[in-house]
């Protein structure tokens, strides 16, 4: 981890909870790449064979429309990998008849995908 790695100070192991690195505007920009390097080794260790499963097709079983709320990242909230969700973000996780952009998702997801399943998630913020 980067030297400037801001360490945003929670409460402590003794209540259940650590300090985490978060990334903030103090932090430079190579500390997301030496996060991004950190990662992909990480994979390629736990999960040799997870690149290569990416590499030439993709075969999720589900599409997810969700929040382009930065506190829902769709796999680490359901422990999948990448690959495994097709995902559509938006504000409020809209479905509208006339947006074409999450329209040309859902069809792509249904017509190309195959996918079995489609989860509009959405996120109480309150409490």
């Amino acid at each position: 981890m980067g030297s400037n790695q801001e360490m945003i100070p929670a409460s402590s192991p003794e209540e259940g909870r650590e300090t985490f690195p978060r990334f903030s505007e103090k932090t430079p920009i190579t500390v997301l790449l030496e996060r991004n390097r950190a990662w992909a080794d990480r994979q390629k260790r736990e999960n040799p064979l997870l690149f290569p499963s990416l590499a030439h097709s993709q075969h999720p079983h589900i599409l997810w429309i969700g929040c382009s709320d930065s506190r829902v990242p769709e796999t680490t909230v359901l422990d999948l990998l990448p690959g495994d969700l097709f995902v559509h973000r938006n504000i409020g996780n809209v479905v509208s008849a006339g947006d074409m952009s999450v329209l040309s998702v859902v069809q792509f997801a249904v017509e190309v995908l195959e996918v079995n399943h489609i989860v509009v998630c959405g996120m109480n913020t309150i409490g």
